[in-house]
């Protein structure tokens, strides 16, 4: 048995109106082309369904019997249909979305509320870690999107870079380095350093920047968290190297921020994804979203 969608719906409606005619016009047609749908419908399931007579139509026995079920299949592809338009069009969905700390703190707060604002109806799931395991959130398909960096190139996942970060070196104000515009690594070198975990990006940078110099910079304190690391500078346990675009949303209590140089380290932020693999609509619209939080995010003056 091969029934269509087109034909039920011109059963149900020629049951709801008990006219051919009043059916016919509900479903933009010709009166004879609608009853050819039903004559169809009947030849199909072996019954006629209706009762004819020169002033209306009624059911017969069967199709009294049917009818309720192609209501229900009807209304459950009605459902089909707006679930997936939702879905489409971003209005209903979930969003697994990976991110670093920094960016965490930063980029994505404006990105989030302009998000929540146009596609309220998207069920966000978040995956904060280190830039490595960030990478690899994404590239397992924990996560469809991540906003952050990539450390290395990988066949795998595909980078959008969207902003360039600097680090700094953040200072007590009484740092005897804390008068000089900018600060080098080689002057760092000297004094206790507060560097965090070697999982961060942040750290990666710092010692790729350092061996360029000619410096092996030996941690005095390794700390997970960049508000830890900030709140040991402080209190005047040594420098910490921070990236940039955390700075602002950081209580930094009278500590003073520098660039470091000779040579300068940068991190490209922006989206990470899986190759070769089509982003749903609602990753879609967070991509888009964050291109422009990103065009528009203050950066670091020193």
């Amino acid at each position: 048995m091969n029934l269509t969608i087109r034909q039920l719906r011109a059963f149900t409606l020629g049951a709801q109106f008990s006219s051919f005619s009043e059916a016919a016009n509900r479903m933009g047609m010709t009166q004879p082309g609608y009853s050819l749908l039903i004559r169809q419908l009947e030849a199909e399931v072996g019954m006629s369904l209706f009762r004819r007579t020169t002033r209306r139509v009624e059911l017969t026995e069967a199709g009294r019997e049917i009818l309720q079920s192609a209501q229900r299949t009807l209304q459950q592809l009605d459902e089909t249909r707006r679930r997936a338009e939702d879905f489409r069009d971003a209005r209903q969905g979930t969003l697994s979305l990976a991110f670093v700390p920094s960016v965490g703190c930063s980029l994505l707060p404006p990105t989030l509320s302009r998000f929540a604002e146009v596609h309220p109806g998207i069920k966000l799931v978040f995956h904060e870690a280190q830039a490595v395991a960030f990478a690899e959130h994404v590239r397992s398909g924990q996560a469809e999107i991540g906003l952050g960096l990539l450390l290395r190139p990988d066949e795998h996942l595909a980078f959008e870079p969207l902003m360039r970060d600097c680090l700094v070196a953040l200072l007590h104000a009484r740092h005897p380095l804390a008068g000089r515009p900018t600060v080098t690594w080689k002057a760092l070198a000297r004094f206790n350093s507060i560097l965090v975990t070697n999982q961060s990006s942040v750290r990666v940078h710092a010692d790729r920047a350092a061996a360029a110099a000619g410096i092996d910079i030996e941690p005095t304190y390794v700390m997970d968290s960049l508000t830890t690391a900030v709140g040991l500078v402080r209190a005047g346990l040594g420098y910490a190297v921070l990236p940039s675009l955390a700075l602002r949303s950081m209580d930094l209590g009278g500590a003073v921020a520098r660039v470091v140089e000779q040579p300068r380290a940068w991190r490209d932020i922006g989206l990470l994804t899986r190759s070769q693999f089509t982003l749903s609509p609602a990753a879609l619209a967070f991509a888009a979203i964050a291109r422009e939080a990103a065009a528009v995010f203050p950066g670091f003056n020193g």
